[in-house]
């Protein structure tokens, strides 16, 4: 028993030497915030005389989840693979009428950006600290492409594919809910793009963490703008 417990205790050793050497392969979760603003914005319309009236309220800074895996067994350089969602609250008031007469007003209504991206880097070592068994530190620095799916954002246009002929009456905003809901299914908007990164990495046996701050570059994920910064705190496991 004893003999097999020693076998047990020299390869458990030998494992995390190795793992901390080379490790092969790292996954897990990570929290992100977009370091962007979304300006409020008003827009109108006219057919007649009645007018409408789109009046968005803007957000900063969303927050959000995701989960990742590297590989690093690659001479000189790693290859990484995440995904993550963020999700933003806001909202709208829409109303249409004329100079005497107030057709509809929805008042307030509760709305959200949300969006779920992936992103495929190519990193490499800037510079590193190993500790014997333990692990050790690491910079990296990469680049790569990513992909987004991202809820549209409520305007003029949304109400008119959701209201037809009905956008300069008068009709019941109550019933719109189900209606918005098949909107965002059906109009749900695709981005690509480029990023580069920065970061540390921090790996104690097994355990993984890192920071990174990445540059997003893609049209109007978020309107009027063409990239925006992200920090993303990670921690997982590193084999």
């Amino acid at each position: 028993m004893t003999t097999k417990k020693n076998i047990i205790a020299v390869f458990v050793v030998v494992a995390i030497s190795i793992s901390s050497a080379f490790g092969f392969i790292g996954i897990g979760l990570y929290g992100l915030q977009d370091m962007v603003t979304v300006e409020g914005h008003q827009s109108d319309k006219v057919e007649g005389i009645v007018k409408v009236l789109m009046d968005r309220q803007g957000f900063e800074n969303p927050y959000g989840l995701g989960g990742y895996i590297y590989l690093d067994f690659i001479p000189f350089i790693d290859l990484e693979a995440d995904v993550q969602a963020t999700f933003s609250k806001y909202t709208f008031n829409f109303k249409n009428y004329t100079s005497s007469v107030l057709l509809v007003e929805t008042g307030d209504v509760d709305f959200a950006h949300a969006r779920i991206s992936g992103f495929f880097t190519v990193r490499k070592k800037l510079a590193g600290l190993s500790l014997p068994v333990l692990g050790g530190v690491k910079l990296h620095a990469g680049g790569g492409l990513n992909f987004h799916k991202s809820v549209p954002f409520a305007s003029i246009n949304m109400m008119e594919d959701l209201l037809g002929d009905d956008l300069f009456d008068a009709f019941d905003a109550s019933s719109m809910g189900d209606k918005i809901i098949d909107y965002i299914k059906e109009n749900a908007e695709t981005n690509t793009g480029f990023h580069a990164q920065i970061g540390a990495q921090i790996k104690i046996l097994t355990l993984d963490t890192f920071i990174y701050y990445r540059y997003v570059i893609s049209k109007d994920l978020y309107p009027d703008t063409n990239g925006f910064g992200t920090i993303n705190m990670r921690i997982g496991l590193g084999f």
